[in-house]
């Protein structure tokens, strides 16, 4: 015991080293040992990548007070629309309820309809104070949320207007700013090429293996690795010839050091860190497990996190999660989302018909919410 503890002391210093380099190194370094460096981008680059149909809606803290930007083709407008301090209860409320399904299963289908309640009033509240002061604006048939500081881990698509939820009436994706939406617009990807799929599947999440042997026969040309097959070494050998790839396990996100928040895979952990040595510029990455989509946002609005990592690698499009999901739900989901996509939807149509679909059987936010789309969508 004493031995594992030093060990792990020995592993917290040494990361501890590794991000102090990090930090301190000039953009040069940084560009040569494989990170990425800030990309000025021009307000005319971001307009011409955006569809005709598409609307951004970014947003921006100003001391507490929150300011919303909807950019289009044609328009400009900013507005103020609530304060921070205010977001950051609500927020926090909603985490509560989505946290009770962590308690007995016996709770949760005893207290099913009032812990339904709850939490769609906690998203109306949201929706009033996000959405509704720049309702107006939002004409188009797609939005895509480009989030500030705490505002990242708001589930926009979600919240209740109190007659529908967002998704009901726009299709929905996410990007970690407009200048990254844009060079997700533009970056090469593998336009063919076969699908990876993973799955590594415990006594906790059974139904991944399920998950996997199907959408390995939805997706063209699938190559499928489970358990000890699914290693670092085929992730790298066949994800930078994939055009789609799909990783079914458990995220960890390290509050501690979030550079080294990590997926497991068959023989190993892969974290935010190794990501950054990889060549993935899949057209779609999807990972279909827990709190893959949690980050730490730092100074300047930096996102830390796997979302990063996978991006930094060249993935165009991700599907990630923002809680700790549920297993069923979730594999119906996925072979859903796969299934319509292949029919010949776009990624964004594909992911709203199948949460819609999904929140016929499981109606609580908790069950079909947690899944979003980043970057091209």
């Amino acid at each position: 015991m004493e031995r594992i503890q030093k060990l792990q002391q020995e592993a917290r210093t040494r990361e501890n080293h590794l991000m102090r380099a990090l930090n301190e190194a000039t953009l040069s370094e940084a560009s040569q040992a494989g990170f990425d460096t800030p990309c000025a981008i021009s307000l005319e680059e971001i307009r011409s990548s955006i569809p005709a149909d598409t609307v951004l809606v970014e947003y921006f803290s100003l001391s507490d007070r929150q300011v919303g930007c909807v950019l289009s083709r044609e328009k400009l407008n900013i507005r103020p629309v609530t304060v921070q301090s205010r977001t950051r209860k609500l927020l926090q409320l909603l985490q509560f309820q989505i946290s009770k399904f962590r308690l007995d299963p016996q709770y949760v289908k005893t207290f099913a309809e009032s812990m339904q309640a709850s939490t769609v009033a906690h998203l109306r509240s949201l929706y009033e104070e996000l959405v509704l002061p720049i309702r107006d604006l939002l004409q188009g048939k797609h939005l895509v949320f480009l989030p500030h500081g705490l505002l990242h881990y708001v589930p926009f698509h979600a919240l209740h207007d109190g007659e529908a939820y967002l998704v009901d009436r726009f299709e929905v994706s996410y990007a970690p700013s407009a200048g990254v939406y844009a060079l997700c617009r533009s970056k090469p990807a593998n336009s063919a090429g076969g699908s990876l799929i993973f799955g590594i599947d415990d006594a906790q999440a059974p139904s991944i293996r399920e998950e996997v042997e199907a959408v390995s026969k939805i997706v063209p040309d699938a190559r499928l690795f489970i358990g000890s097959e699914a290693t670092e070494k085929v992730l790298r050998t066949h994800g930078a010839s994939s055009r789609i790839i799909h990783i079914a396990t458990h995220g960890y996100f390290r509050h501690d050091n979030p550079m080294f928040s990590s997926i497991r895979l068959g023989n190993s952990y892969l974290s935010l860190y190794d990501l950054y040595h990889f060549n993935l510029p899949a057209e779609l990455i999807v990972l279909s497990g827990c709190a893959t989509g949690l980050n730490v946002v730092t100074a300047g609005d930096e996102l830390i996190g796997l979302e990063r990592g996978f991006l930094q690698a060249g993935a165009q499009s991700l599907v990630l999660s923002l809680w700790d999901v549920h297993d069923d739900s979730t594999k119906e989901f996925m072979i859903d989302f796969h299934a319509r996509l292949q029919r010949g939807g776009s990624s964004t149509e594909a992911l709203r018909a199948a949460m819609l679909e999904l929140r016929m059987h499981w109606p609580h936010p908790y069950y079909w919410a947690p899944f979003t789309l980043i970057g091209k969508g």
